[in-house]
């Protein structure tokens, strides 16, 4: 008898989360002795401002105490950012944890989870987890399909996750589209809107989806430190929500989910939002300047609202992503995601990474 057999049956075809290729990994595989440049997890090329680092370091004499369990500080700090009460915020480790917590807290057997797909990864993942159905609703010209989402709810219907703007893809849906999609949705299907990437969106028809919590009790919204903040390497991000939504997540959390510095450095980044400004525009010019060379290569891009762009090869083209990696470049195969082999998302570097990237690219297609 196998180990696998002692697992839960509905847990044994669970496919585990495979990140981007780390940096030393690819220097022990291709045994690189030069420059390697990761674009391939959506991550900021910089580190983080100097009043957050200063944070960390401060909050280091504590780290022989547990952290506040509650996150009692950052809530304060985060319902002042968005005008809303402290009890309406959570926090967890990462913003897929309160997924999966949202998962755990609310669905049951024979109850249905629907999103988009292609879209973020930790959706099937948290669904198989669950022992539950998945729906899964294809995208539209790499947009989600916002009726078909809504067709897509059945009574059997829990959540409903809507990645705005998407991941994989960067492509985002809109007010109208997203008042549309609520508009006659029953209140005992929650909906969840994963907005990691909210800080780079600059369409003005965006939705304002914590404003809909006034008159949408069954609405949580989530967001991240790990994108324009710098900090993925401490796994921190939030949900906004009914106060009643936040009790929920709480009773199935583990305790002090939430390490220390990853508080003090959240705090600091709310404290100092006017210093990501620069980068914002920054990464918006050099995802044009991405975007153009890559169309000019004949790549299919569609236009993104984030920090990457997904680019879907011309035909006949070679094996792009093993290449560029030969070349010590990393951007993330879209393979797991249903597209081509040969597709692939590469994240907004700096200016000097994303034009070796592009000499790259030039010299493979």
């Amino acid at each position: 008898m196998s180990l696998m057999d002692l697992m839960q049956a509905h847990l044994r075809n669970v496919k585990p989360y495979v990140p981007g290729k780390p940096i030393e990994e690819l220097r022990r595989e291709k045994n690189i002795e030069g420059e390697i440049i990761k674009l391939a997890s959506n991550e900021n090329p910089y580190e983080p401002i100097e009043e957050i680092r200063q944070a960390i370091v401060d909050e280091l004499s504590q780290v022989n105490r547990y952290p506040n369990s509650g996150c009692f500080h950052l809530c304060n700090e985060l319902a002042s950012h968005h005008g809303v009460k402290p009890a309406q915020i959570f926090v967890g480790n990462g913003s897929n944890e309160i997924l999966d917590l949202l998962v755990r807290a609310f669905v049951n057997p024979g109850e249905e989870i629907v999103y988009p797909w292609p879209s973020f990864i930790v959706y099937p993942i948290v669904t198989q987890l669950a022992g539950v159905a998945a729906v899964e609703v294809p995208l539209r010209d790499y947009r989600l399909d916002m009726p078909a989402l809504r067709a897509a709810v059945t009574k059997k219907t829990k959540i409903v996750f809507v990645c705005n703007p998407n991941n994989p893809t960067g492509t985002y849906v809109s007010s109208q589209e997203v008042r549309q999609f609520l508009d006659g949705l029953p209140d005992n299907v929650l909906v969840a809107f994963d907005e990691a990437y909210y800080e780079y969106v600059t369409a003005d028809d965006y939705p304002d989806s914590i404003a809909l919590l006034r008159e949408r009790p069954n609405v949580i919204v989530t967001r991240t430190f790990s994108k324009i903040h710098s900090l993925s390497g401490l796994r921190i991000g939030y949900s906004v929500s009914h106060e009643d939504l936040v009790t929920c997540l709480h009773k199935v959390r583990q305790p002090f989910n939430v390490n220390s510095l990853a508080q003090a450095a959240s705090i600091a980044a709310l404290r100092y939002m006017d210093r990501v400004a620069p980068r914002v525009k920054e990464n918006r010019d050099e995802l044009h300047y991405v975007r153009e060379e890559l169309e000019k290569l004949g790549f299919t891009v569609p236009p993104s609202q984030t920090n990457f762009l997904l680019a879907m090869p011309p035909q006949g083209c070679g094996a792009v992503v093993e290449q560029l990696m030969e070349r010590g470049i990393i951007v993330r195969g879209m393979k797991p995601f249903g597209y081509g082999e040969e597709s692939f998302r590469v994240t907004i570097g700096t200016p000097y990474e994303n034009r070796k990237f592009v000499e790259a690219l030039r010299e493979l297609i």
